[in-house]
């Protein structure tokens, strides 16, 4: 098995980058290696995550696309996973990482994806729903917001007591397992 060089897009705290890290420290993500954390966020914690692992990192401009595909190429990454990416990636990108690049995210899509379905507001909307059950998804990056796709996922119940606090929280524990399980699914086929 070749070693597997993956960039990792954050915009935030990067729990999902330290399910990601975690995983390829002990074997669960075998033959890969984190090679390069990039954020559109100078104060994103997931920065100091990455430094605190030795993870090579940078903050680019979202409209940065020269610097974005150059960044890439200088890493020779080989796929591209979105960890809490609040931002569109330009098309460019998508079609030079066709079907290597996975986004996560926090609900049953196609259900409460798209523009303004994010964080908080995902969980809010499930509930205001009334849906019975939530989870992550894992899918591909293509040129729409969260329309790629779909890799798998995994469900959780939502309970009548629940917030959109606590139900973010029990969907976040499953988006981590979602993400290596993804990443394996598809860069070791």
């Amino acid at each position: 098995m070749s070693l597997i060089n993956l960039a990792v897009l954050i915009s935030g705290s990067g729990t999902n980058l330290q399910a990601i890290i975690d995983a390829v420290e002990t074997g669960k993500i075998p033959s890969a290696k984190v090679a390069i954390v990039i954020s559109n966020r100078a104060g994103a914690y997931g920065l100091e995550r990455a430094k605190k692992h030795g993870i090579n990192n940078v903050v680019l401009d979202k409209n940065n696309i020269t610097g974005l595909l150059e960044t890439l190429k200088n890493h020779e990454v080989d796929g591209i996973v979105l960890a809490g990416y609040l931002s569109i990636l330009p098309p460019e990108v998508v079609k030079e990482y066709k079907n290597k690049i996975i986004n996560i995210h926090p609900s049953l899509l196609p259900k409460y994806g798209g523009k303004g379905f994010y964080g908080i507001k995902v969980h809010e909307a499930v509930l205001a729903a009334g849906e019975k059950e939530s989870g992550a998804t894992a899918h591909f990056v293509d040129n729409g917001i969260d329309t790629g796709t779909m890799i798998l996922q995994k469900k959780v119940k939502v309970l009548k007591s629940d917030t959109a606090e606590s139900l973010q929280k029990k969907v976040l524990k499953v988006e981590h397992i979602v993400l290596v399980e993804a990443i394996n699914k598809i860069f070791y086929k």
